[in-house]
């Protein structure tokens, strides 16, 4: 009897298992899943507080006193003219004081818009840091920020005024179909009215779309330009050809965080705000502060204590939300490089080279068949 073992095949061991790719730092490398894109952001914060909240709240903070203090000045300069007008002078006091506060508020925006480009540079490096694993300090996160803050600016402030340009235009067009029809009467009036309120519903939803739209295919910008060092117009292009087929996937994922951020928010700011009214109540029975109210300073004292926690609490969480919020761009930006550009393979093997102490380059940089597309 044959020996039964001469006729079967070689063993040369067990076949590898299959292992899930390596997770360095934030996330794993390789294409992340739509609820990695959710839960991530939230994680950013927590992961290298020290670093980014700091830096998030400074800009909060100078943005909120940059414009109380120019709207302010500007509401309290308009007050006292018209106080002081005579009645042949005021009309004309009262339309400068108008236009005066209108530039003020203006002013006030693009502070607001510088504020938010900066805060989305910090951001961006922090993700990718951490994608990478590493835990950067808040002055090296700001110095890596370096050359690209003015256009992180640039871009918030174009796309901010492409979508109020598109919002005058329709205001403008129901304007002009309402206000002469005020001036008419009969049936003529009541056709221009309704035609305008039709045209602005439909309008109104038809410019929700349309910001929707242009906010996802732009919203992968900053990181273009920060990480791939890009202009704002190559990063605006940039992120139009990442999100061509991923809209649906970048507009889901960013709407949803904003939203939870929101509805997170007004959880724990309704409760202070409910305080803060009742100590105004308290402070000045009357509703309307008197001048023997302002000259209790108990009641003062109280109503300035409950206006600065409710103005704490509101910097506290727009500083947390602002960086959960400009976390899921970048993610949903190197989620799909890793999708399109195998982006993953790279992180992989610069995490590689890395431990093995070889020379490295700038794993984010822009590919070079990806920087030839239109």
């Amino acid at each position: 009897m044959s020996d039964p073992t001469a006729w079967q095949s070689p063993q040369y061991g067990a076949a590898p298992g299959w292992t899930p790719p390596p997770k360095p730092g934030l996330i794993p490398l390789r294409p992340l899943t739509f609820g990695q894109l959710l839960s991530t952001p939230f994680q950013v914060m927590r992961r290298n507080i020290g670093a980014l909240f700091g830096p998030a709240v400074l800009i909060q903070a100078i943005t909120l006193l940059a414009t109380l203090a120019i709207v302010g000045a500007a509401a309290g300069l308009f007050a006292y003219r018209v106080d002081r007008a005579t009645d042949a002078g005021r009309s004309a006091i009262e339309a400068g004081g108008v236009a005066t506060v209108i530039l003020a508020g203006l002013v006030a925006v693009a502070i607001g818009v510088i504020g938010s480009g900066f805060l989305q540079g910090v951001v961006v490096i922090e993700v990718a840091n951490g994608t990478l694993g590493h835990r950067p300090r808040a002055g090296q996160l700001w110095r890596a920020t370096r050359g690209r803050r003015w256009a992180l600016a640039g871009y918030v402030a174009l796309l901010a005024a492409a979508l109020l340009l598109a919002l005058a235009v329709l205001a403008g067009i129901v304007a002009a179909l309402i206000v002469p029809g005020l001036g008419q009467s009969g049936g003529g009036r009541a056709t221009l009215v309704t035609l305008g309120v039709v045209v602005g519903v439909i309008g109104g939803l038809g410019f929700a779309v349309l910001a929707a739209w242009l906010w996802t295919r732009t919203s992968l910008t900053a990181a273009a330009i920060v990480l791939e060092r890009l202009g704002v117009r190559q990063g605006i292009a940039r992120s139009w050809a990442l999100t061509r087929r991923g809209f649906w996937r970048a507009f889901g994922a960013q709407a949803l965080v904003i939203g939870i951020c929101y509805v997170a928010s007004e959880i724990i700011s309704t409760p202070v705000s409910l305080v803060f009214s009742f100590g105004m109540q308290l402070a000045f029975p009357t509703g309307t502060p008197t001048a023997s109210d302002l000259s209790d300073a108990r009641g003062v004292g109280l109503a300035a204590a409950s206006y600065g926690v409710l103005l704490l609490l509101s910097l506290v969480i727009g500083s947390v939300t602002g960086v959960i919020e400009a976390a899921t761009p970048v993610l949903v930006y190197i989620d799909q490089r890793m999708r399109r550009e195998g982006l993953d393979l790279t992180l992989t093997r610069y995490a590689e080279d890395v431990q093995a102490g070889r020379p490295v380059g700038d794993p984010f940089a822009t590919p070079n068949y990806a920087a030839a597309r239109p």
